[in-house]
Parts: C-alpha cells; sequence; structure tokens
C-alpha cells in the first residue's frame, strides 16, 4: 500500500481500518520556515519484514523570504 504524499491522518485510518501496525516520526526544519498548514503529509515509508511501517511525515512549507 502507497502511503507517500497522502495526508497522515487518512493514512492512519486506513492503517488502522486493516489493524496494521505503524510508528509515526514528524520532521522538523532545521531553520525557521513558515508552515503553509498544519496538516501533515507522509513523505516516506518503510514497510518492515514484519509488516508494520514506519511512517515519516512533514508539514507543508512555504518559501522564505527575505
Amino acid at each position: 500500500m502507497d502511503t507517500v504524499a497522502q495526508p497522515l491522518l487518512n493514512v492512519i485510518a486506513m492503517l488502522e481500518k486493516n489493524n496494521i501496525k505503524y510508528s509515526v516520526t514528524v520532521t522538523k526544519p532545521s531553520r525557521n520556515i513558515q508552515q503553509l498548514t498544519d496538516t501533515l503529509y507522509v513523505i516516506r515509508q518503510q514497510l518492515d519484514a514484519d509488516g508494520s511501517y514506519n511512517l515519516i511525515a512533514a508539514a507543508k512549507m512555504g518559501k522564505e523570504v527575505f
């Protein structure tokens, strides 16, 4: 199941509905960049041998303006 580029809340709901184990790591930028939205999106997934998903999520970011 491909979860990349989907909203994290939708992915979690789908995984829980199918009783699939998962873990989530939320990334944060090293610089202070404006977030365009509070909605998190899956940017990377890894399927472990036991069938559980390791998801990495991040918020959509804006461009830094000087």
